[in-house]
């Protein structure tokens, strides 16, 4: 059976730790999947992304998920972007202009403050085809994303996986 890379699951919430070189300090963004629908072979999720540093800002977004890719319309490093293609094989290659992708690796093995997780794809980014610099991202199976490296002539920036958990219920219903 096919590995799940960005399983979507009603009422999850996914906390990441989040450095960059545009600001001070660690962030902790808070991705809560509120709403899964799935219909005619495509899944869509309503997603919350909470950002909390000095203050706090909320956006809430989709999660698109077909035969064809998986896609996101906004996102911790860069925004909206096309996550993978599916099915999922080592070697796929895509480009979002002017960014180079290519799944290098299905077998990478990750310790994060969130476990261990193995069997990992391995997302490499050439940004500007790699005249502006590199990203790394990592999804685990049955978990989704889980780290990524992001080094670009205008920002620097890691991204990595807490914990993964359960709305509680009264955030779930006041969400929907």
């Amino acid at each position: 059976m096919a590995r799940d890379y960005f399983p979507l699951k009603e009422n999850m919430r996914y906390e990441y730790s989040y450095n960059s070189s545009e600001f001070e300090g660690e962030a902790k963004i808070f991705i809560d999947i509120l709403k899964v629908v799935k219909k005619e072979g495509k899944t869509t999720a309503q997603a919350k992304m909470t950002f909390n540093l000095r203050d706090t800002h909320e956006t809430e977004y989709e999660i698109k998920k077909d035969k064809k890719w998986v896609v996101t319309t906004d996102g911790i490093v860069i925004g909206g972007r096309r996550e993978f293609p599916l099915p999922v094989k080592e070697g796929a290659k895509w480009d979002e202009s002017p960014d180079a992708n290519e799944i290098v690796s299905l077998t990478d093995k990750l310790s994060l403050k969130a476990g261990k997780f193995s069997q990992c794809m391995k997302v490499l980014t050439k940004i500007a085809g790699g005249d502006a610099g590199t990203a790394v991202r990592y999804y685990a199976p049955d978990v989704g994303y889980v780290f990524e490296d992001y080094y670009a002539e205008d920002k620097i920036c890691k991204v990595e996986l807490l914990s993964i958990s359960k709305l509680k219920k009264e955030e779930a219903k006041k969400k929907k």
